[in-house]
């Protein structure tokens, strides 16, 4: 998963330009304040789940896809913004929010928490993600046709999550929040008048509270300098959580991986 980030992280790295003297200036360092504003649909998902008892013990791993017909691709709106404090210190965040639903009857009995739901009733999932992260970054290469930098911060995911026979005869939720946090590198390299690679690599061997796990995030984009301080983008979000969670209300694995595509409007302002 992170191959398509190391690959961005050595384009940059060797792309003509980048690697000469170091220039007072870059053609990348925009505005203070950096937007982009768009839609991420969302390709493939996979999301396994055990929930577990302290009463019935481990609980029956599911893959909530093809086990309980939960959606596998949706479209939802992502805010993502950049404030530069100076041409080398920066604090990001990104926000979006993914909730999806499906049925489907089930061909083995799950244990879910305190419930058990037998073969052959037909259920209601739903799993919500609302993610928010914040970081902050130290851009140590300053090109001027490229820049890099490594960040440092907290990715918080609010998981939702629950079966619900439809025959109404049992039904439940669990529900954490994983406050996981993340280094990274993130870079921009411009390739014509207009046009720039841009890019960010997120990974952590996440051992934080009462989660512990792998995490990683990488986004790839091509920005479109339409406009003075406006333009768009689009590009790829490739994420993968698989953690171990001793939350009380959330107890047992999460795993989840999902590809998707973005595009967005950005724009910039102050200097």
């Amino acid at each position: 998963m992170l191959n398509k980030g190391y690959w961005f992280i050595v384009l940059v790295l060797l792309m003509p330009g980048v690697g000469a003297a170091q220039a007072p200036e870059s053609e990348l360092l925009d505005g203070k304040f950096y937007f982009r504003v768009g839609g991420q649909a969302f390709s493939r998902f996979r999301t396994t789940l055990r929930i577990d008892s302290e009463t019935l013990g481990r609980g029956t791993e599911v893959t909530l896809e093809t086990d309980a017909g939960l959606e596998e691709t949706i479209n939802v709106g992502r805010l993502d913004g950049i404030y530069r404090f100076t041409d080398r210190h920066s604090a990001a965040f990104s926000y979006y929010d993914i909730e999806r639903t499906g049925s489907r009857t089930l061909d083995k009995e799950v244990e879910w928490g305190e419930e058990v739901f037998p073969i052959s009733v037909t259920v209601e999932s739903h799993f919500r993600e609302r993610i928010f992260k914040a970081a902050y970054a130290y851009t140590f290469l300053i090109r001027p046709k490229g820049v890099m930098a490594a960040s440092v911060g907290l990715h918080t995911i609010r998981f939702e999550t629950g079966l619900r026979a439809l025959n109404g005869s049992r039904a439940t939720s669990n529900s954490a929040d994983a406050p996981l946090p993340l280094i990274g590198i993130r870079g921009q390299y411009r390739f014509g008048e207009k046009w720039r690679f841009v890019g960010s690599v997120e990974w952590l061997d996440v051992s934080a509270g009462d989660f512990s796990g792998t995490f990683s995030d990488t986004i790839l984009t091509v920005e479109h300098d339409t406009w003075d301080r406006f333009g768009f983008g689009f590009g790829i979000n490739s994420f993968g959580l698989d953690v171990s969670s001793g939350d009380e209300n959330l107890k047992g694995i999460i795993d989840i991986k999902f590809d998707s595509f973005i595009v967005y409007f950005k724009g910039n302002f102050g200097r």
